[in-house]
């Protein structure tokens, strides 16, 4: 019996309408995954946490966020902000950058005149940071938190790195007090267990059309107890599993406070750590 077989005008045309199974599509990050790309550690010898990068469109300035205590923690004049790169292959590198937070005496960043917020601009070498390691400034505007509502924080937990490349690790947890306008309280607490290096951290709202940056973790909340004997007094804290945040109303509020840069005046750029 002959074999049947397609000629070969017929296959050509079937492989040109077929997809090419060979090939890998890459999906589009989620909003979560979005605002962990614009997320990283900062470090030095006496002082590490979360920050985040924040870019606003228009004068095309850069500018780190944190909690004021992180930066006011750390000694000396700069601190080290772990970057990331992808190399031929498409694999993520770690890049440590030094960067300067004194010159002296005197602080580079800004903080809020009232809130454990603090933001500098920030000015890096040239094809430093990656296209997607920052946030428009809109990623802070309205947040619309809700009492009971999930919330994402991208953070450090214990100087903990998700992988070798330095992102950062993604808790759940659930928006836990109320009520919710920054007039009213500028903290809101948040149903999860923070850990030192928690600090600095994005609360991340997972939006269809984008991450929105509700808040700014910074610090944990713990039931203090004395306990009283014949022989000692002393006191012992206990974990109650809950966290506190500042609303990102706030952090606008310290980026507009930040001192316009003297146009006859360059940046000194960051230099790449040893």
């Amino acid at each position: 019996m002959r074999s049947l077989s397609p000629s070969p005008l017929l296959a050509a045309a079937l492989l040109a309408v077929l997809p090419d199974l060979t090939a890998q599509t890459v999906p589009s990050p989620s909003p979560v995954e979005t605002a962990m790309h614009a997320t990283f550690k900062l470090f030095n010898q006496s002082s590490t946490a979360t920050c985040f990068l924040l870019k606003d469109p228009p004068t095309g300035e850069v500018y780190l966020v944190t909690a004021a205590h992180v930066l006011s923690n750390a000694r000396g004049e700069t601190s080290i902000l772990v970057l990331r790169k992808t190399d031929a292959d498409g694999r993520y590198q770690r890049l440590d950058q030094t960067i300067p937070i004194r010159e002296g005496e005197k602080d580079l960043w800004t903080k809020h005149p009232e809130q454990d917020i603090a933001a500098m601009r920030l000015t890096l070498p040239a094809g430093t940071l990656e296209s997607n390691a920052i946030l428009p400034l809109s990623a802070l505007e309205s947040p619309g938190l809700t009492y009971g509502g999930q919330i994402i924080v991208l953070t450090y937990p214990k100087r903990l790195e998700s992988s070798p490349a330095g992102f950062p690790v993604a808790r759940q947890g659930i928006v836990a007090s109320f009520p919710l306008r920054p007039s009213d309280d500028p903290v809101f607490m948040i149903d999860f267990t923070a850990w030192d290096g928690d600090s600095g951290g994005p609360v991340v709202l997972d939006r269809p059309d984008g991450p929105v940056i509700a808040g700014l973790a910074i610090s944990r909340i713990h039931h203090n107890e004395t306990i009283e004997t014949e022989t000692e007094s002393r006191k012992v804290k206990h974990a109650l599993g809950l966290g506190k945040a500042l609303h990102s109303s706030l952090i606008l509020d310290t980026i507009r406070q930040i001192p316009r840069a003297a146009p006859d005046t360059e940046e000194a750029p960051a230099t790449a750590a040893p």
